[in-house]
This record gives structure tokens, C-alpha cells and sequence, in this order.
């Protein structure tokens, strides 16, 4: 059976100091850390944040005509690169989000950082999910979110 997870991103522009305005999709629970890294530590500016919800395309095909009710729709590419530690015997899996005319020069990048005798080894993998990204509209920041989290 297979699985088809959702998730949730906040799309935004990424402005370098010197340089054009990128679009980006970062995970929502990770994104306060991303953008701090980027703000403080890159000293990127992050703009026009938007929520959104990830579907494979599978799904969004299954569902198309309530996703298509619900906000604009993106071509979004979800990037899963799984590495193999042999030495502790466990998996990291990480992923990333890009648009799908971009998603070819993030892969690039990510193997940038991968050294070759590891890419080629059966304990690296990297797979490219055909998705679409939900948008609902800008938000101006994370506290207009809702985690339905409470302590009732």
C-alpha cells in the first residue's frame, strides 16, 4: 500500500543582499529556524510569505476538483535525498520543495554537497515526487496560523 503524505509549506521570496529574488517552499514547522538562518546568518531578506499545502500529484488527480476550489495551484516538485549510515545503522531522510521548472537546479545543488563516492553507492538516493503545491493566499506571518494546538 502506498502512502501518500501531505504537508504543510510556507512559500516566500528569498532576497540575497546582492542578488535576484528567489522563490522558496520551507517546510512549516521548520521555517522560523530557516528564516532566522537566512535573516542573520546569510543576511537574506524573506518576504511575501504565503501558506500552502503539498499533495503528490497523485492525490491532487484524485482530488483535483476540491484543490482546485481551495487557492492557486503550483507545479511543486518534492526532493526526498536519502542517506544510509552504515556506521550507526539508520537512515536520514531530508527534503526539500522547489517549483518544478527550478527543481533541476536544486537537485544540482544538493549533490554539490554530496561527495561522488557516496552519490554513486547504493547508500545514497535521491527521488524526485511530481506534486502540486495548494496556495491559499499572504500571510504576514506565522502568528495568523493556526496549529490547533490548545491547552483545554
Amino acid at each position: 500500500m502506498t502512502q501518500h503524505a501531505n504537508q504543510k509549506l510556507i512559500r516566500c521570496i528569498l532576497t540575497p543582499s546582492s542578488g535576484k529574488p528567489q522563490s522558496r517552499f520551507v517546510e512549516f514547522e521548520l521555517f522560523k529556524l530557516w528564516q532566522y538562518m537566512m535573516q542573520s546568518k546569510h543576511g537574506m531578506s524573506v518576504s511575501d510569505l504565503a501558506m500552502c499545502l503539498w499533495v503528490s500529484e497523485h492525490d491532487f488527480l484524485a482530488k483535483q476538483s476540491l484543490y482546485e476550489r481551495s487557492g492557486d495551484i503550483l507545479q511543486v516538485e518534492k526532493i526526498t535525498v536519502s542517506i544510509f549510515d552504515q556506521r550507526n545503522g539508520f537512515t536520514h531522510t531530508t527534503n526539500r520543495f522547489a517549483l518544478q521548472a527550478d527543481s533541476e537546479q536544486v537537485k544540482a545543488v544538493l549533490l554539490s554537497h554530496v561527495p561522488n563516492e557516496l552519490a554513486n553507492s547504493t547508500d545514497f538516493d535521491l527521488t524526485i515526487t511530481n506534486g502540486r503545491a495548494v496556495e491559499k493566499g499572504a500571510i504576514s506571518g506565522l502568528s495568523e496560523i493556526s496549529l490547533g494546538l490548545s491547552n483545554d
